[in-house]
């Protein structure tokens, strides 16, 4: 598997204080593994946990161990489908795990008729974070590999955002802050091990493209998504720590000089990645590895939202929030699907799951995040990051098709 998405995704696999594959200690897959045996003793029945089990100990070589840990996690939930791409890719032409596999997929509704919005003509642009302005109505799009941001109109035309001399690593996260007209991409280099390490929420005039401030995190191991709060603070994932971060921009007038702290201590919420404010500012959502929390923004208070029976919300990748309902994209937990987590008016319990798109839709190859325009999400769906290494180079350049946005309906049909 490339380690570049290793580094961008291991949060997701790993769990909780569980050392990431991309960092070298003695044996990170053993490690992983206790990691997991150990959090099973409390959630005997996740069959979330299973499945990460078995992801590892198939890297481990353990094959016997990986594949009955599969059988147990098809035994008690559904929505997890093992992707060759993210772990089991020692398994793929063994028998016995296409057979598993397939008892995964048999219980998998399939939903695949979302069009392609519009494709991106360069197919090494490496695509991982999407924002969208309903003004202006143009899309933002960030490059791991070209790291810079490009602006992109609804019908596909992409025009230059960020200037080469900007200081940007790889782009991740991207959000739009409509109110004061400002984009906001999180650059790191964390995912080819740059050293010295850098991490860093940059902001950007989102008429002219102009640089206007870079907002360091300097204690961050590997900032991955951001999400702007109705009064411009900013909330980012740190994935590699488990921390969130907030940056306020609002105790600051708006100036190059927030306060940056720690919202969430590192190892809080382990593999933290998407994430969303609600539209009051009180709440934050955060996905991770294991599942999906919310967060009091005035005290910090954190909360479990639990999935209905059998169900999984594991290794969301964006996140989002419309009409009162949890959207998110998962990529690791399976190939690529959009569901809809239903929550109660009161946004603290989880009512019910809905596949809205799944990984049978010819166009996703691994996708990432997604951004709201109207009444549909269009999702990075083609991004194709598992071909990019640790120097953040395309292996099988030759193979490589556009990067696609795939518009999902997010009404009720």
């Amino acid at each position: 598997m490339p380690r570049l998405l290793l580094v961008i995704l291991a949060s997701a696999i790993a769990v909780g204080p569980v050392p990431l594959l991309a960092q070298a200690p003695p044996d990170p897959i053993q490690q992983a593994i206790g990691g997991v045996k150990a959090l099973l003793e409390k959630r005997p029945n996740d069959p979330t946990l299973y499945f990460y089990l078995a992801s590892f100990q198939t890297q481990a070589g353990e094959r016997d161990n990986a594949l009955a840990n599969l059988a147990k996690a098809r035994e008690l939930g559904d929505g997890l489908l093992p992707n060759v791409d993210f772990g089991f890719d020692k398994l793929k032409d063994d028998p016995a795990f296409q057979s598993v596999r397939a008892a995964f997929e048999q219980a998998l509704p399939k939903v695949a008729d979302a069009p392609v919005a519009f494709r991106l003509d360069d197919k090494t642009f490496g695509p991982e974070g999407i924002a969208y302005d309903s003004v202006s109505k143009q899309f933002f799009i960030g490059s791991v590999p070209h790291k810079r941001v490009v602006r992109v109109s609804a019908s596909g035309k992409v025009a230059p955002f960020s200037a080469a001399g900007d200081g940007l690593h790889q782009i991740l996260g991207v959000a739009v802050d409509a109110k004061r007209r400002i984009v906001y991409a999180v650059s790191t280099n964390a995912l080819t091990s740059g050293k010295p390490l850098h991490n860093a929420v940059f902001g950007f005039d989102l008429a002219s493209g102009k640089r206007l401030f870079e907002y360091a995190v300097p204690l961050a191991q590997q900032l991955n998504d951001v999400a702007v709060a109705p009064n411009g603070d900013l909330y980012a994932s740190d994935s590699r720590s488990g921390a969130i971060w907030r940056i306020r921009t609002s105790a600051a007038a708006g100036t190059p000089a927030p306060e940056v702290t720690p919202f969430l201590a590192a190892g809080t919420v382990g593999g933290s990645n998407g994430l969303v404010v609600a539209p009051d500012g009180n709440t934050l959502y955060v996905a991770h590895s294991t599942g999906v929390v919310r967060v009091d923004t005035a005290t910090g208070k954190l909360d479990k939202l639990m999935p209905p029976p059998r169900q999984t919300i594991a290794a969301i990748d964006g996140l989002y929030l419309w009409k009162g309902d949890l959207i998110g994209i998962q990529n690791v937990t399976n190939p690529g699907r959009v569901i809809r987590l239903r929550l109660n008016p009161a946004g603290t319990e989880i009512m019910g799951i809905d596949t809205l798109q799944s990984h049978h839709n010819a166009a996703f190859d691994s996708p990432t995040t997604g951004a709201i325009a109207g009444n549909a999400l269009y999702v990075l769906g083609t991004t194709q990051l598992p071909r990019y290494n640790d120097k953040g180079e395309v292996e099988g350049a030759g193979a490589l098709k556009k990067p696609a946005v795939v518009r999902v309906p997010l009404e009720k049909k």
